[in-house]
């Protein structure tokens, strides 16, 4: 037993261990919730990654996503990034092209690696730094030229962050307390062997968790759907007492009478049924109704409070109160510009920074995440879009129809490009059109001055 404790305790002073201290504790149970009911607030958050609330209940990881607010909230975003697609792509003299060369163009279109798909993957590492602040990856390269070619998803919980006495920053990934682990050293000019996307954080290098910040916020939440559990659980009753007009004649028969009453109102039966008191008995209700302690408000209130700590709209999450015909289309691109952007682009550099190597960064690889669909509007409004795109030149049908996923004109037909003026085509050589050129001649003719004529028959 002291071995055990004493590597606990030497984990929790290092300030990482990814299992908590466990104790035979005979008095009040034992597990994470013992120690914040018990006032070891650090240990709790240890193992949790979370802390006690106002309200007193311990809020974790694990017991937020009991919420349905928080794990809506989780998923809309996690579920949202997962599955809009991810390309690596190059820039090259002749454009913009997809990688499809690159191993890490199938890992993160298709697959990562053998257990996962790619929106498996993104959506399970997106969670990770949703809720946590944090989502490490270990990254696989080819030996020899270290480009990569898989990733695996790693646990938070078992990786710890910090820098060694050249100030560089180090990764320890250990897989339990008793685990050496193994480190992972980012040197400058050498390629990264962890993907790590942050959320918001105030040092650069590690990222707050969401879940310990709004902590109160959610144990308020947890302790109103508790309150409600155990009202409909006690037949929608308050608590109650029961006045005599005569005391008992004996201690024994007065604890009798409480048993009995008490078995009586605790039946389900006789719930809805009306109470029979002898003379002499009233019956009152104590504490405050439902109605007294605006219960139907504060459920209402936790719904966008919860909301914006992941800065999403309530009507994400089904709460419909305060959206309407009119806005609904603005408050879901309010949604990709607001807070799926910020997402979007954390991964994209991320990915950058720790998956390419050097040399691979100077050839113009770079990530992007395509949101057209997410910004697709409703027909009406993509068909003038696209009048608008084919009649100016921006686009030609067969972008036009790739963006609708049809299928190109045969022949090339759907390639050329067109403008307004009679929709002719733009010949790409920089020389006028046609009937461009027409009009030119047409004015230069005009200015040359008119020759003059000799009579007829002449002098």
């Amino acid at each position: 037993m002291f071995p055990a404790i004493r590597s606990a305790i030497k984990d929790f002073a290092e300030g990482f261990g990814s299992k908590p201290i466990t104790l035979d504790i005979k008095a009040g149970g034992s597990g994470a919730d013992w120690y914040a009911r018990n006032g070891f607030n650090n240990l709790y958050q240890l193992h949790t990654e979370g802390g006690p609330s106002w309200s007193g209940q311990p809020v974790s990881i694990d017991t937020a996503q009991n919420h349905s607010v928080v794990w809506a909230c989780e998923r809309i975003i996690s579920e949202s990034m997962a599955f809009m697609p991810l390309n690596m792509m190059q820039a090259t003299s002749a454009g913009k092209i997809f990688a499809t060369h690159h191993p890490m163009y199938s890992a993160l279109h298709n697959a990562p690696n053998e257990e996962m798909t790619s929106m498996g993957y993104r959506e399970t590492a997106t969670a990770h730094v949703v809720m946590g602040g944090n989502s490490y990856s270990q990254i696989m390269r080819r030996s020899g030229t270290g480009i990569a070619n898989e990733l695996y998803p790693l646990l938070p919980s078992q990786v710890k962050v910090d820098r060694d006495s050249q100030k560089r920053l180090v990764y320890i990934v250990k897989e339990s307390s008793g685990d050496p682990g193994k480190t992972y050293t980012v040197i400058k000019g050498k390629p990264h062997d962890i993907l790590h996307i942050r959320g918001l954080g105030n040092n650069g290098t590690i990222g707050y968790s969401v879940i310990n910040i709004a902590r109160h916020s959610i144990g308020t939440a947890q302790s109103a759907e508790k309150y409600a559990a155990k009202f409909y659980a006690a037949g929608g009753r308050t608590p109650w007492l029961l006045e005599m007009a005569q005391k008992f004649k004996s201690t024994q028969d007065q604890d009798k009478f409480s048993a009995d009453f008490v078995t009586w109102m605790s039946d389900q039966n006789n719930w809805h049924k009306g109470l029979i008191l002898e003379p002499g008995m009233t019956y009152k209700n104590m504490g405050m109704s439902p109605q007294d302690s605006q219960f139907i408000e504060t459920r209402a209130f936790e719904i966008p409070e919860i909301c914006r700590w992941f800065l999403i709209s309530p009507h994400m999450v089904g709460d419909l109160s305060r959206a309407t015909f009119s806005n609904i289309e603005h408050l879901a691109l309010q949604f990709i510009k607001m807070t799926l952007t910020a997402w979007m682009t954390r991964w994209e550099q991320e990915l950058w920074r720790c998956v390419l190597t050097p040399e691979e960064k100077t050839q113009g690889y770079f990530f992007r995440h395509n949101a057209n669909g997410l910004m697709r509007g409703d027909f009406a409004s993509r068909m003038a879009g696209y009048a608008t795109a084919l009649q100016n030149g921006y686009k030609s049908i067969d972008e036009v129809r790739d963006l609708e996923d049809d299928n190109p004109l045969p022949n090339g037909a759907g390639r050329a490009y067109h403008v307004q003026m009679n929709m002719a085509t733009v010949p790409g050589t920089g020389t006028p059109m046609v009937a461009e050129q027409g009009i030119l001649d047409r004015m230069a003719a005009a200015k040359k001055p008119a020759a003059i004529a000799a009579p007829a028959g002449g002098e």
